[in-house]
């Protein structure tokens, strides 16, 4: 065989090795799902007022829970020992409303509420809240 077909080879075996690849993009930033990041979503320059409304509602509790009863034809807070009277109980961070007396695991977890709060403000807006109707959130806004 001669030289030059092994050298011809040889060069085959080298381009093919030494080909260049295209660059490898960077994969992008994971960023992780927050409750704070998810209600700066949906609720977008209004987000400062849905923290303060959660605030009044729940004291920002996730395990908040709140038993409404009916008094003289009134709904209202139960009283403690009523509860199980209670034809409806508000559940967790954001005090969602739930037929009932007890609260879904999901309603007791911070992203786990995320889609009930955002169904509940498309539909309803703030006026859902309580807190935000009274205006009793005002003591909690932040800049």
């Amino acid at each position: 065989m001669s030289i030059q077909k092994i050298m011809g080879g040889v060069m085959l075996i080298v381009s093919l090795l030494v080909l260049p690849t295209k660059a490898i993009a960077e994969p992008p930033e994971i960023v992780p799902i927050t409750f704070e990041s998810e209600i700066q979503r949906i609720f977008g320059n209004k987000s400062n007022i849905a923290f303060a409304v959660f605030k009044h509602e729940s004291n920002a509790k996730i395990t908040s829970k709140n038993w409404n009863c009916v008094y003289n034809g009134r709904s209202t807070f139960c009283k403690k020992e009523d509860r199980s009277k209670a034809w409806s109980v508000d559940c967790g961070i954001a005090q969602i409303n739930v037929k009932g007396l007890t609260c879904p695991p999901e309603l007791m977890t911070e992203i786990g509420s995320i889609p009930f709060i955002e169904k509940i403000y498309k539909t309803q807006g703030l006026n859902a809240w309580v807190s935000f109707k009274n205006k009793k959130y005002l003591p909690y806004l932040t800049s």
